[in-house]
């Protein structure tokens, strides 16, 4: 091959690369994240333009549904109740501590989850902020003495135990059950935890049945939506059996090569330096505007087959989610894993049953091929359905399961229950 050929090779070759990556900088871009792209690029390329709206009647509406969604959520606003954070962090200004003090407990409800059980070891928080033993005791103090009950726990046990010092039970045969013997208080085990105690088994029941009036998610009373509004990227429509699969197109510019430049570089061509940059110009603009294509291509394409492959999902709901890899979907669109991957990455989908994120219907095998999803969806009814005075052990829900064809361990049927937040048989019992 001739210089001239090997040098026209490997141009070909970068330019290729250069859209390649491109397309993947689309592809694996948010909508917000590509409008925030688009925009960089127009601003430096000033033959990049966008698109007016399609239809301005179709805008105008969507200015005035805009107005009143805003309208309604400032109605929301001011009604709204405070969050869990909010809530204590009010508590806590009025609690005359010292200032050091305040200030770490101020800190320490930043960690805190939804239920008000801490996300992180209180150890490790004051360790990060540099606090010594006694500050952190004063203020974990400080915490877990605010309202509601059983906040600023570091888990289930620990939530309940403070619960019952709240009530003036620290000496109750309750915190003795919860203190020295929460193995076999979960698992039912009465019998044994009566021996050991020298109590009767009827006083452990009613201790038990004493913890399960407790509540297992203090933070629940505060916990409210997320505010934020998700704007999915793929509409599926059903109509009876059939299942109609779009793009929403929401927040995805349009954008186009500007005419006026194009009459410009026509003008120009005796001048070869600004023939040469607005060439150039050009040339990004189709790349973009290209790459931009491609990208919604393969979201709807990924999304389609997605959709055919998770098909009982949305037909007959959560329960019927299969498992699903992304080689699956590579292999039937004929797109590379790391291309499925970009494609799902924070791209939405909402149907009747809600919206859910593309990477939620990719599970891994479990079991006869059914999904984690679709065990816990069981594992619920089966708890909802229980006799409320027997309660359902996790050895009796995994015998259940394993009925039905659901092969797993007794260990991770006690995991997706906590996953759900449901409590053991034993907390149960009514």
């Amino acid at each position: 091959m001739s210089n001239a050929g090997m040098q026209q090779g490997m141009k070909q070759s970068m330019v290729a690369t250069a859209a390649m990556q491109q397309f993947m900088r689309a592809l694996q871009a948010t909508n917000m994240e590509l409008r925030t792209l688009t925009t960089q690029a127009m601003a430096a390329n000033p033959a990049l333009e966008e698109l007016p709206a399609e239809d301005e009647e179709r805008e105008q509406m969507e200015t005035e549904g805009t107005a009143t969604r805003r309208h309604d959520f400032l109605l929301d606003s001011l009604t709204e109740a405070p969050s869990l954070a909010a809530h204590l962090e009010e508590q806590i200004h009025r609690s005359a501590l010292p200032a050091k003090v305040e200030q770490a407990a101020l800190q320490l409800v930043q960690y805190l989850d939804t239920r008000g059980y801490f996300s992180e070891a209180p150890a490790d928080i004051a360790r990060q902020n540099g606090w010594n033993a006694n500050l952190l005791n004063q203020a974990l103090l400080a915490v877990q003495d605010l309202d509601p009950a059983g906040v600023g726990a570091i888990d289930l046990r620990e939530s309940l135990m403070l619960q019952l010092r709240r009530e003036g039970e620290e000496a109750s045969l309750a915190m003795r059950l919860m203190q020295d013997f929460w193995p076999q208080l979960v698992q039912h085990r009465y019998a044994d935890a009566a021996r050991e105690l020298g109590e009767s088994e009827p006083a452990v029941a009613g201790a038990a049945r004493r913890i399960a009036q407790l509540n297992p998610n203090p933070g629940a009373a505060f916990a409210r939506e997320d505010n934020s509004v998700i704007e999915p990227d793929v509409l599926v429509i059903r109509k009876g059996n059939e299942l109609e699969v779009c793009l929403t197109n929401a927040n995805v510019p349009r954008l186009t090569l500007s005419a006026e430049y194009r009459e410009m570089m026509a003008e120009q061509a005796d001048k070869p330096e600004v023939r040469r940059y607005l060439s150039r110009c050009f040339s990004e603009g189709r790349e973009l505007i290209k790459a931009i294509a491609q990208r919604q291509e393969t979201i709807l394409k990924v999304a389609q087959e997605i959709v055919q492959q998770q098909r009982a999902f949305f037909l007959q709901g959560p329960a019927s989610l299969a498992p699903l890899r992304m080689g699956q979907v590579a292999d039937a669109t004929g797109l590379h894993v790391s291309t499925i991957s970009r494609a799902v990455n924070g791209k939405f989908l909402k149907c009747d049953r809600g919206i859910f994120e593309l990477r939620h219907f990719f599970t891994a095998d479990l079991g006869d091929a059914v999904s984690p999803e679709a065990v816990q969806a069981r594992l619920r009814e089966l708890i909802e359905n229980e006799d409320p005075r027997k309660p359902l052990s996790d050895a009796k829900l995994e015998q259940l399961l394993a009925a039905e064809g659901i092969n797993i361990a007794r260990r991770t049927v006690a995991k997706y229950r906590d996953q759900l937040r449901i409590l053991p048989a034993g907390m149960r019992k009514r």
